[in-house]
């Protein structure tokens, strides 16, 4: 039986032991439901205040049964709630009206499913990084991890719809499918698209070929950690700079890689890439833009003339994103 059953069992048992006391003075002493219901109050609580009725010796005999039923049903109802307060039933209660108010004031969080080894990693570079994250995950252990590290978490199944919402994906810019199996992320991803037509949607593969399956459920994008893997043992192996370069902009040390989008009343709009002074205030250059319905323009000419909606891909120095923060 788990411990809120028990603790229901214990309350009903001391308020049958209240009734079956009230009735029972009522019955042998001929007194009246009023004073019966107080001599059972005070008998109960083994205050010792002054007896409203005289007891004969069946109403002896009753008060000390009616004790020895007090005595047991209140030690049964503290010992069932002790054992709720340590089986953590209470800490998860508390723990998910924090985060129920924590979701209401989000916005373009992340919803990360799955909290594995990948998911640890991903889910700490994150917050690292100053992004709000809710973990949805479904072993209890793991979810103890996460309180005791203090990172928002949702003990659920983020197959069903209920979980998903809860944590805020109506409001989320991303969600990250990244479960053990591609069945689970394939089920995630048509739930989440479901729910949100234009969310945007990175899924896992654990086997190469899952990923089509992954991009036509809606996923907006799809992660294949063996497909990554071995990329990266090619690239080191014919272009070994070229990675060394890239993984220094990747941490963001010496050099960082950042989008921009082109905002209506960016400065930047319907200027060719040389009277847009982009190098100038945030020391970055651009090599590359994307542009809505279009391919992708690497290493643009300098003629090239920003537009509203373009996302512009720019490598520099440390802070670019700070840089550009200032510039509209």
């Amino acid at each position: 039986m788990s411990p809120r059953a028990r603790l229901g069992q214990s309350i009903v048992i001391l308020v049958g032991v209240y009734l079956a006391g009230t009735v029972g003075y009522a019955l042998l002493q001929d007194a009246s439901l009023f004073d019966a219901a107080y001599m059972t109050a005070i008998t109960l609580s083994t205050v010792g205040f002054k007896e409203s009725i005289e007891l004969d010796h069946a109403g002896k005999m009753f008060t000390i049964l009616l004790i020895l039923f007090g005595l047991g049903g209140t030690s049964f109802a503290l010992s069932s709630l002790f054992s709720l307060m340590v089986s953590g039933d209470v800490r998860a209660m508390i723990g998910r009206r924090k985060l129920d108010a924590y979701v209401k004031n989000l916005k373009d969080h992340v919803v990360y499913c799955g909290y594995g080894r990948m998911g640890k990693l991903a889910v700490d570079s994150l917050r690292n990084q100053g992004v709000a994250v809710i973990v949805i995950e479904f072993s209890t252990e793991v979810c103890s991890e996460l309180a005791d590290a203090n990172i928002p978490h949702l003990h659920g199944d983020a197959t069903e719809e209920d979980v998903l919402t809860s944590a805020g994906v109506a409001t989320a810019g991303t969600l990250v499918a990244c479960l053990p199996h591609d069945a689970d992320n394939l089920y995630v991803t048509l739930t989440a698209r479901g729910l949100r037509p234009d969310l945007n949607i990175i899924a896992r593969a654990e086997q190469p070929s899952a990923s089509s399956k992954l991009l036509r459920a809606g996923a907006t994008r799809v992660v294949s950690p063996q497909a990554v893997g071995a990329t990266k043992i090619t690239n080191m192996v014919t272009r070994p700079n070229v990675v060394d370069l890239m993984e220094v902009a990747a941490d963001g040390v010496e050099l960082e890689m950042q989008e921009h989008v082109i905002e209506p009343n960016s400065p930047f709009c319907n200027k060719s890439l040389r009277d847009a002074p982009i190098r100038e205030a945030s020391d970055a250059i651009v090599v590359a833009i994307n542009r809505a319905n279009q391919d992708p323009i690497y290493s643009p000419t300098p003629n090239e003339i920003i537009r509203e909606g373009d996302i512009l891909i720019l490598i520099g120095k440390s802070g670019v994103s700070e840089r550009l923060k200032t510039l509209t």
